[in-house]
């Protein structure tokens, strides 16, 4: 007749070479888990920099709006001027051609 202590070192046997393999394999698994959360980590840091770089960048375009705003209402004023400049020019060529008309009808 097989007895208690037979059976239960048997089982030993059995799955104490399972138990073993299963205990290396769960290291190994939290070796990679560990692994990957430095890797995480890393990404994460990198994430950081890559949202520096965008902030730094939409400062660089607000900037570089103004800028443009700046310009571009210079340039208006600038163009509104040439406008009243031409318009000017286009009035004493007016007077210069009736001054002419009157001269001619005066002459003798």
């Amino acid at each position: 007749m097989v007895t208690i202590k037979e059976i239960t070192g048997t089982i030993e046997r059995l799955l104490l070479p399972r138990l073993s393999s299963i205990e290396g394999e769960v290291k190994e698994v939290r070796g990679e888990i560990k692994e990957v959360r430095g890797e995480i980590k890393e990404v994460r840091g990198e994430i950081e920099g890559v949202r520096g770089h965008i902030k730094a960048l939409q400062s660089d375009v607000g900037r570089l709006d103004d800028k443009i705003e700046e310009r571009t209402r210079s340039i208006q004023t600038e163009i509104k001027g040439l406008s009243q400049r031409i318009d000017l020019v286009k009035d004493v060529e007016y007077l210069k051609v009736k001054i002419a008309a009157l001269e001619q009808k005066t002459a003798p």
